[in-house]
């Protein structure tokens, strides 16, 4: 854990007021460039980091929130380091010679039978992506789904101009009451913002609002899953909650692999699209 890590409470009960308030510490604490956000317990930060994806275009008249590009990467469903950077170099539409470099190593990897989980960035890709961004003035949001801090890539120094906010993301919803684990895994992050309570204080309107806001992200990164119904995505992701953690924290038995199989039992969900919820869930 860095020694310098600033804390800052978020009071905020749903990811509007969340998102204003990131922006308050973007504007207020300019020097801060690597930004951990907990959200509340883990919950809903993937939902509040899209929100700012999406609204901070618009706010170009404040001068700390103001970037010359601004870049969102999902890697919830986490493959490698190198599909990481194969994300961001889609996102900096870098030239097609440089991706073509990541196709050939893919190739020569698959060829040689590398494991897919340990490839790792490719020099001349990070060159590019370097020399694409001196100069510029950087937004990053980023979703990682890998166990750990991971370095993308990018100078992000306290004197740079370079921001990055990220979040811990897996595919499948989880809480995490226990801040210091994650607090623990941070090398690079200068600071770390979260709910100032436990997911536990939130009223039941305030927690529903959060789980059909993560439901919205899900199909949003999902396009198998745009014609379905996002309540009814909501109310699979709150199954899989409580499968996991009113039966596998006793039996540590597997309960969420299945969950598709109780979605259709009990009637939550019916026919075809048990898997392709279940895809994008897992």
């Amino acid at each position: 854990m860095s020694s310098h890590l600033l804390t800052q409470h978020i009071y905020s009960t749903d990811v509007d007021g969340a998102r204003e308030e990131i922006f308050r510490f973007l504007k207020y604490k300019s020097y801060v460039k690597v930004i951990y956000f907990d959200g509340w317990d883990r919950f809903g930060a993937s939902a509040v980091l899209r929100s700012i994806a999406a609204v901070l275009p618009s706010r170009r008249t404040t001068p700390e929130l103001c970037f010359d590009r601004i870049i969102y990467i999902d890697c919830s469903e986490w493959k490698n380091r190198r599909a990481m950077q194969r994300a961001i170099a889609e996102a900096l539409e870098l030239d097609p010679s440089v991706m073509a470099s990541l196709d050939e190593q893919d190739e020569e990897d698959d060829f040689n039978e590398v494991d897919e989980s340990s490839r790792n960035e490719i020099g001349i890709v990070g060159q590019a992506i370097d020399q694409t961004l001196r100069d510029t003035k950087l937004m990053m949001i980023f979703l990682n789904g890998s166990d750990e801090e991971v370095d993308v890539g990018i100078p992000l120094t306290r004197y740079g101009n370079n921001v990055m906010i990220w979040t811990f993301s897996r595919r499948c919803l989880e809480l995490n009451h226990d801040r210091s684990r994650v607090e623990n895994k941070l090398r690079y992050t200068h600071a770390i913002l979260g709910f100032r309570d436990s997911i536990k204080e939130l009223s039941l309107s305030h927690f529903c609002g959060l789980l059909h806001q993560e439901a919205a992200t899900i199909v949003a990164r999902n396009p198998c899953m745009l014609d379905i119904n996002p309540t009814i995505v909501a109310d699979c992701c709150l199954y899989e909650l409580f499968l996991h953690y009113n039966f596998h924290m006793a039996t540590n038995f597997d309960w969420v692999s299945h969950a598709s199989n109780y979605w259709v039992c009990d009637a939550i969900i019916q026919g075809y699209t048990a898997r392709d919820i279940s895809n994008a869930l897992h």
